[in-house]
C-alpha cells in the first residue's frame, strides 16, 4: 500500500484518505446485490448520476467522481453561509454605534462565517478518480491545491464495503455517514462520501466485478 500527496503544503494525507472506523453492516445497502456482471466501460446504461467509467487500457478501469460544483444542494449551503455573514454584518454596524471597541465583539463570528465559507468552497469543488485493475486500486482526491492519492495492492484489500464513519459535508463541516470505502489492514479508507445511495452502491459493485476478475 503506498502514500503520496503533492503540491506543497504539509502532509494531511491521513485526514483526507484514512480513517480508522469500526465497521457496521447496515441493512439499507444490501451489497449482496451489487455485483455487476460483464464488465465493461460501454455499459453507460449501469453509470448512475455523475459516475463515469472509462476503460483506459483493457480490463483498467478509471472511475471519475465529479466536483458536485453549483448543484442545487451546494447552492443552499451557499445561501445560508451567505445568510450568516449579512447577519453578522448587521450586527457589527448596531455593535458599532456603540462605540468601536464594540465592533470587535463580532471579529470571532466574522472568522466563524469565512471559514466555513472557504471549506465549503473546497468541499463543492473537490473532486475523485479511482483507477483499478485485478492487480491494484488507486484513489485519488482532489481538494484545491491538494492532490493525494492511496494505492492497495489486491491482495491487500480484504473488501469493499460500506462504513459508517465521518466525512465533510458541502458546508465543510465534519458529519457521520454510510458510504464505500477499501478495507485493508483492519483500517478503511473511504471514497464517494457526498455520493448518492445509488453512486454508492454502483461504486462498491463495480469496483468489486473488477478486482475479483
Amino acid at each position: 500500500m503506498a502514500f503520496s500527496r503533492e503540491n506543497g503544503n504539509s502532509l494531511l494525507l491521513v485526514s483526507l484518505l484514512h480513517r480508522r472506523v469500526q465497521l457496521q453492516v447496515v441493512s439499507i445497502y444490501n451489497t449482496d446485490k451489487m455485483t455487476v456482471t460483464g464488465v465493461s466501460a460501454n455499459n453507460s446504461a449501469s453509470e448512475p448520476g455523475r459516475i463515469r467509467v472509462n476503460e483506459i487500457n483493457p480490463g483498467t478501469f478509471e472511475i471519475d467522481i465529479p466536483r458536485e460544483g453549483f448543484s442545487y444542494k451546494a447552492l443552499f449551503t451557499l445561501l445560508i453561509i451567505f445568510f450568516w455573514l449579512l447577519m453578522i454584518l448587521v450586527w457589527s454596524v448596531l455593535l458599532f454605534q456603540y462605540g468601536k471597541s464594540w465592533s470587535l465583539v463580532s471579529i470571532p463570528f466574522w472568522i466563524l462565517g469565512i471559514v466555513t465559507l472557504r471549506l465549503s468552497l473546497k468541499t463543492i469543488f473537490a473532486s475523485q478518480q479511482i483507477t483499478v485493475n485485478n492487480k491494484e486500486l488507486t484513489i485519488l482526491r482532489l481538494e484545491g491545491s491538494t492532490r493525494s492519492h492511496v494505492t492497495f495492492k489486491v491482495e491487500e484489500i480484504e473488501s469493499v464495503t460500506f462504513v459508517e464513519s465521518a466525512y465533510k459535508s458541502l458546508a465543510g463541516i465534519t458529519r457521520k455517514g454510510i458510504f464505500p470505502a477499501v478495507i485493508s489492514k483492519n483500517e478503511a479508507f473511504g471514497f464517494g462520501e457526498r455520493s448518492t445511495k445509488a453512486e454508492k452502491q454502483f461504486l462498491t459493485g463495480f469496483i468489486n466485478s473488477v478486482i475479483r476478475q
